[in-house]
This record gives structure tokens, C-alpha cells and sequence, in this order.
């Protein structure tokens, strides 16, 4: 049997789940109603490429049953050799996004990078991680998930990209961060939000039911990050879900804006590939369909850590403070492996 299993605990709660079974990839342009209940997983760009930990999600009552769980499975990962993003290659995309914004290719695009270290897979080590992240992140969907066509991932994120319940789908724009306490919101930052505002707004209205109701913009923190962060609500229509689902994601605070013209140049210029890395991930139930950005991850593999992370570049973005931020959004994860 094709083993997959994801175990995670949603933002603001202290309940633990699990679902595990067979990964398998959806059908095409499947409609929400015949989405099959269990963990769905779509790759970086690819949001017409539905994946299913098929399985019932159980509740986990003692965290020592994920413990348990860990050293009793059949782990089937492979050894890596992937190499860090170089300073050289991270500056060389920023300034190449910003060239294509000079001549207005489009108004911002997300630049990304990864760093590897050497590291043995260690399921005791893997189980004291994702307790600590479980401990410090309690504002973020923390998550262990090993998917047989993926491999073994371990996040925390803050970004939900729908959650939808009763007709009523729920949704955020997070962009814009500041990684010192004392750093003050500058225009770039603001630029970034309402560039991801706009868009979710104006992808909603295409499906709105009802008026959208957004929330004032205010300040979410994941770690020592600071975020900007506004909400939007509204209902749709059960038949109109995955529709939403393909236009909206990825949105600009992980790809770019316009979301075409952005998303297929960094397709084109990264120097590697995000695979999972601002995907999308999140259990489907019978009452609720709960779907997040995946930020702030790392994969885990035979003899490496391959820590992921990006920023939004527009007009205003300095290489090196761009570097520092990518730093520090790996840092939410990597600060706890020890």
C-alpha cells in the first residue's frame, strides 16, 4: 500500500490530528463537491494539481502517540545533494525581477532561495522539532507530513489560503514583513499588502454571493517576524470552489503581480524548484475545507535539511536586506532543530 500520512495542529488550538493512507493525485479540474475527504496537497504553482492523503483524520490525545507513531513507520526517503542558493544567484534574481518591473513586465514578483545543511534523518530529533514548533508557534498551522510522492516536510506557517464552511469562504492577504522589533512599516511593506489585497478582492468579487467583507489591516507575528495582514469573507457557491482555487493561488505574496506574467518568469529563472514550497496544503473534512500557504517548511531527506523561503521584491527592495529576511524566515524553522 502506498503509505502517506500528515499530522498537524490548526492555528489557535491545542488539538493534534492525524490522517494517513493512500497519496493519490486527483482528477483534473475536479469539482469541490467530489473532493475526497482526507489531507490535500498541490505543488508550487500547479493549483489544478490536486494530491490526497486519503484517509479519516483521527484525533491525537497525548502527544506520545506521535512519538509512537514516528518510530514505528516505514520511512522510504531518499538521499539528496542539493545545494544552497548562493548570495550571488539570490542577488542576481532581485535585480532581475527589478529590471522587469523597469520595463513593466510586472509590478512584483516573489524571490526565493533555499539553504541545505548535512543532516542524518533522525526520527527521535524529527519528533522533539515538531514539539517545539507545536510550543512556539501556537498562531500558526504546524505541520508533519510525508507523502509518498513528496517526501517528508515539517512547517509552521501563518498563511491561510481559504478556509470554507457553510458556503462561507475565508481567506487572507499576508505580506509585507520586518524581522526587527523596532523597525518601523515603510511604504515598500505597504506596497506588497495592497498589491495581494487587490488582488484577493478583486478574485473574490468574480464568485461573491454576497458583499466581501474585509477586515482593517493589522500587524500578525510568526516568530520573531512581523507581518501585515488583512481578512476577506464572503459565500460562495459549493460548484464555484475550485475555480476560486486555481485563480487565486498562487497569490502575490508568494509569486508576483500580475500573477501570469510573474509566476511564469520565476518558473523560467529560479535556480531550483520549490516543489512543495508555497504550494498549498490542509485536511478536508466533511464540515470544512481548510487550505494553507506553505511557508516557513523545510524537507527532510536521508542525509540533508533543505530549508525554503522568499520575498516580495518591488521598486523598493534592497538586495541585502532581502537576504536578511529570507534568513530570518528560515530561522522560524531551523531555530528549533537541535
Amino acid at each position: 500500500m502506498d503509505n502517506s500520512f500528515a499530522i498537524y495542529r490548526e492555528a489557535n488550538d491545542n488539538q493534534i490530528y492525524l490522517c494517513k493512507g493512500s497519496c493519490q493525485k486527483l482528477q483534473e479540474n475536479l469539482a469541490f463537491h467530489n473532493f475526497p475527504h482526507g489531507f490535500i496537497i498541490s505543488p508550487w504553482a500547479k493549483s489544478n494539481e490536486l494530491w490526497c492523503i486519503l484517509g479519516d483524520i483521527e484525533i491525537i490525545s497525548e502527544i506520545e502517540e506521535v512519538h509512537d507513531f514516528l518510530r514505528d513507520f516505514a520511512f522510504e526517503i531518499n538521499e539528496t545533494q542539493t545545494s544552497s542558493t548562493t548570495y550571488s544567484e539570490f542577488k542576481n534574481e532581485v535585480l532581475s525581477i527589478q529590471k522587469e518591473i523597469a520595463l513593466n513586465n510586472f509590478e512584483k514578483a516573489v524571490a526565493s532561495r533555499i539553504e541545505s545543511s548535512s543532516e542524518n534523518l533522525n526520527v527521535e530529533k524529527i519528533f522533539k522539532w515538531f514539539q517545539l514548533l507545536l510550543q512556539n508557534h501556537q498562531n500558526s498551522f504546524v505541520s508533519l507530513v510525508y507523502y509518498s510522492e513528496f517526501g517528508l516536510w515539517i512547517g509552521a506557517t501563518p498563511e491561510t489560503l481559504i478556509s470554507y464552511k457553510n458556503n462561507v469562504v475565508q481567506t487572507m492577504s499576508l505580506a509585507g514583513t520586518l524581522i526587527n522589533k523596532n523597525d518601523q512599516w515603510s511604504a515598500k511593506e505597504a506596497l506588497e499588502q495592497s498589491v495581494t489585497s487587490k488582488f484577493i478582492y478583486e478574485t473574490l468579487q468574480q464568485y461573491a454571493k454576497t458583499p466581501i467583507e474585509p477586515t482593517s489591516i493589522d500587524e500578525s507575528t510568526s516568530g520573531s517576524l512581523r507581518h501585515l495582514k488583512s481578512g476577506f469573507k464572503t459565500e460562495i457557491a459549493a460548484t464555484d470552489l475550485a475555480d476560486l482555487l486555481e485563480l487565486i493561488s498562487p497569490t502575490p505574496a508568494v509569486g508576483g503581480y500580475p500573477k501570469e506574467a510573474a509566476v511564469k518568469w520565476l518558473l523560467k529563472n529560479e535556480t531550483y524548484t520549490r516543489e512543495l514550497f508555497t504550494g498549498f496544503m490542509g485536511p478536508n473534512t466533511e464540515n470544512k475545507l481548510l487550505l494553507l500557504v506553505n511557508l516557513r517548511c523545510a524537507k527532510i531527506t536521508q542525509n540533508q535539511h533543505i530549508y525554503f523561503a522568499g520575498c516580495g521584491v518591488n521598486t523598493g527592495s534592497d538586495v541585502d536586506k532581502e537576504w536578511l529576511e529570507t534568513d530570518a524566515k528560515m530561522n522560524v524553522i531551523r531555530s528549533y532543530w537541535n
